[in-house]
């Protein structure tokens, strides 16, 4: 039977954190150490002259859902950003099979005008898609787009229909939108991902693909804008509204590498979550031993019958003899009575005093025959008789010396002998070892833990026998537990000293490397210690004899040698 299972492998892979982090941004900046989002804002503000609404801005980690404005509800004319909603409208015909890119709408192939409205910013394009969405009706188109700015069209602030304006807010949803279902919109990243490549967020910012759409218009006045899905680490999702500002091609390159400095930042210095070891270590579990009796044993199984319940107040090691052996040592007395009395020769002082005793023997066990043949005798009132009363070969021996080589067998793992005394399982799972290395050090420290001395003298009734037993071993729960609690200390000190990125996969877990390393670490120290985690068991032994003692396996006994 294999008993022992490897529980560790796949356990320690299961973990809960957020993200990944660069190297590149390890160190403090002093644009973010210690600041929030709107004060990292404020001081570029300050830094380029920006009016307090002058300027609209948005943010939102696509990954975390950390979301940040300045100016948020503010209407800003948006250019031609407006192209992205839409577009998203007509794409999202093609994926729910209601045209297809080729199908012609004012005399082009939708495929032209999503290219040319989008990677070319052409007006004309465009003013074919709203006229076909909204029905030649300017505010018809506003109305149907009005949800992917996560407005409800019939009470979205009236200013919403009053000209091309929107607020970052409404931008970031768009945005959002588009980037969590990207399937039901065919087309639209892939063509903001290939427009002006040199100009507005991109125009410096070359380490981060971005998928953008600006926006330009002045009539007396200038208005610049962009927004975009820039593919950092952790993708972000930006918009930045300019209203009059003379240096606006500054401020539209600067956000950007701003908004992406700022997203490694905090991707980088982000610490562990409260729990996150726990969950990290939630299955570990150490090897357990199953105890389950297989077929074919070669130990007799215990019979349903209980063993009548001796008294640890019971004399000196006892032994249960048969009545009829007890007869038939009354008629060996009766017959030494017979022939010391009434021999040929005269009967003298020696042969009276061998007769008185041999008559007086006779009557002694006779009596004790006919109590152990009475109801009495059964129902376990007459005390068993001591062994140092009666000759060996007349019952059962002492168990006690059985009970000392089970246990002898145990701490010098000797299996074979071991098991050949217990009564009720073939394996208790000693003998099979773990193969990963975790259980294979709690198996051998639970093995190397025992110890065991016995509490007075055994006692017998019948074929049934009791032993009370003080034996010490391994606690394999408190040894998890301890372990449990070093590695979740392991992983908050790694948390310190390394990286985000260094600590998480992409998915946002714990990088199984990590956890291998604060469970090694914390094994090294506890198994160190192992005898901290030693318990006593102290329980009465129960016997049964069968050409031989028996130990039979009850609950007390399995649990305390599989050290549960």
């Amino acid at each position: 039977m294999k008993l022992l299972k490897t529980l560790l492998s796949a356990a320690l892979m299961l973990c809960m954190l957020l993200s990944l982090v660069p190297a590149a941004y390890a160190e403090d900046d002093p644009r973010f150490a210690g600041k929030s989002w709107d004060e990292v804002v404020a001081d570029f503000n300050t830094r380029l002259g920006i009016g307090e609404h002058s300027a609209a801005y948005g943010y939102r980690n696509a990954v975390t859902g950390e979301e940040h404005y300045f100016n948020p509800d503010q209407y800003m004319v948006s250019a031609s950003m407006y192209k992205v909603p839409l577009n998203m409208a007509v794409a999202e015909k093609v994926y729910e099979g209601e045209i297809s890119f080729e199908t012609l709408i004012g005399g082009l192939t939708y495929r032209q005008l999503q290219e040319g409205s989008i990677i070319h910013s052409d007006n004309e394009y465009a003013r074919v898609l709203w006229n076909y969405v909204g029905y030649g009706s300017y505010r018809s188109y506003r109305r149907y787009i009005a949800p992917l700015m996560g407005e409800d069209a019939d009470t979205v602030d009236p200013q919403y229909y009053v000209n091309n304006f929107f607020t970052p807010r409404q931008m970031i949803h768009c945005l959002t939108e588009l980037y969590d279902n990207q399937e039901r919109y065919p087309g639209v990243i892939d063509c903001m991902k290939r427009a002006e490549p040199t100009e507005y967020f991109r125009r410096s910012e070359r380490r981060y693909e971005i998928a953008h759409k600006y926006g330009y218009w002045e009539d007396q006045t200038l208005h610049m804008n962009d927004c975009a899905i820039v593919y950092t680490d952790e993708p972000i999702l930006i918009v930045c509204f300019t209203d009059g500002l003379h240096n606006a091609y500054q401020v539209l390159a600067e956000f950007c590498t701003l908004m992406c400095d700022y997203a490694q930042y905090e991707l980088d210095h982000r610490q562990p979550a409260e729990g996150a070891a726990e969950l990290a270590l939630r299955d570990l579990k150490l090897p357990r031993l199953i105890a389950q009796a297989e077929p074919g044993l070669s130990v007799p199984e215990p019979t349903p019958t209980a063993a009548p319940t001796l008294t640890p107040e019971a004399a000196a090691p006892a032994v249960a003899v048969s009545p009829l052996v007890w007869i038939g040592i009354a008629l060996l007395f009766g017959l030494l009575f017979v022939f010391s009395a009434f021999g040929r020769r005269k009967l003298r002082r020696k042969r009276l005093l061998a007769s008185v005793l041999s008559l007086l023997l006779a009557l002694g066990t006779g009596g004790i025959a006919v109590m152990d043949l009475s109801p009495a005798a059964h129902g376990g009132l007459v005390p068993a008789m001591s062994v140092s009363t009666v000759l060996p070969f007349l019952g059962h021996p002492d168990p006690q010396e059985s009970v000392m080589s089970f246990f002898d067998a145990l701490e010098l793992d000797n299996y074979e002998q071991f098991y050949a005394m217990l009564d009720g399982y073939s394996s208790l799972g000693l003998e099979a070892q773990p193969d990963d290395l975790l259980g294979a050090m709690t198996f051998n420290a639970l093995r190397s833990s025992y110890s065991y001395h016995l509490e007075g003298e055994s006692r017998v009734v019948g074929d049934r026998g009791e032993q009370d037993v003080y034996l010490r071993s391994l606690s394999i729960p408190a040894l998890e537990q301890a372990l449990r609690e070093r590695a979740e200390t392991e992983l908050a000190r790694l948390g310190n000293e390394r990286t985000y990125r260094e600590l998480c996969d992409e998915e946002g877990f714990y990088r199984p490397e990590i956890v291998q390393e604060a469970i090694d670490s914390a094994a090294s120290d506890v198994f160190s210690r192992a005898s901290e985690y030693y318990a006593d068991h102290s329980f009465t032994l129960q016997l049964i004899y069968s050409d031989g003692w028996f130990v039979r396996g009850d609950e007390a006994l399995v649990d305390a040698v599989q050290g549960n």
